[in-house]
């Protein structure tokens, strides 16, 4: 008898602990998270706010830079993450990435500007990201990164003065076709996605 009430207490101990430690387990581990998601939203405002002019000019550079990497390696998608991490210290994984590329961009639209690129006997002007992808040859650079996001994770409306008008990438799809240049269905293609499914308009539509 004596020996039957010592293995109740025993089992009746045992279950007390493991409900003790699963507690403690679901309690504790959902703490770590908020860290987490501040160590990112830190990152992100400092994406929108303390960025020089200077430094937007040096990530355009790096990132366009990218785009010619990729095109010559055969890769679709351009190594961006390294240059957010190299020059912007961004640090956390792809998802997050994203979230502080995209901003990046968004913020600093109007200004992520490639410089000019030769190779061989061909000369491509200043122009926007958005529009070197493309003109270098990179569309699958959208289908790999750009089409796989949500509408309104980018802004796609950013534009240069050209001519004295606004002009937007599906401005420059259209006037990169009237001079011959790029396969016309494929340029069409992605303009046509741009506009209906992530909002994008003409310059005179802005």
């Amino acid at each position: 008898m004596k020996t039957i009430i010592v293995l109740i207490t025993a089992l009746v101990s045992f279950n007390s602990f493991a409900r003790a430690t699963d507690t403690i387990e679901r309690i504790t581990y959902p703490l770590s998270k908020p860290a987490e998601s501040n160590a990112g939203l830190s990152n992100i405002l400092k994406v929108g706010t303390e960025i020089s002019d200077e430094q937007i000019k040096d990530v355009a550079k790096a990132l366009c830079n990218n785009v010619n990497y990729a095109r010559l390696k055969g890769q679709d998608m351009p190594p961006w993450k390294e240059t957010m991490e190299k020059y912007l210290g961004f640090k956390g994984n792809d998802k997050e990435f994203r979230v502080f590329f995209n901003t990046f961009l968004n913020t600093h639209k109007n200004k992520i500007i490639c410089p000019q690129y030769k190779v061989s006997s061909r000369i491509f002007p200043p122009q926007h990201l958005f529009k070197r992808i493309l003109a270098v040859g990179m569309n699958e650079t959208y289908e790999e990164y750009f089409f796989d996001l949500e509408e309104g994770d980018i802004d796609f409306n950013a534009y240069e003065i050209v001519n004295g008008k606004k002009e937007t990438v599906l401005d420059w799809v259209e006037s990169w076709i009237a001079q011959g240049k790029g396969d016309a269905e494929e340029l069409r293609d992605v303009a046509y996605s741009l506009a209906d499914e992530f909002g994008a308009k003409r310059g005179n539509e802005l």
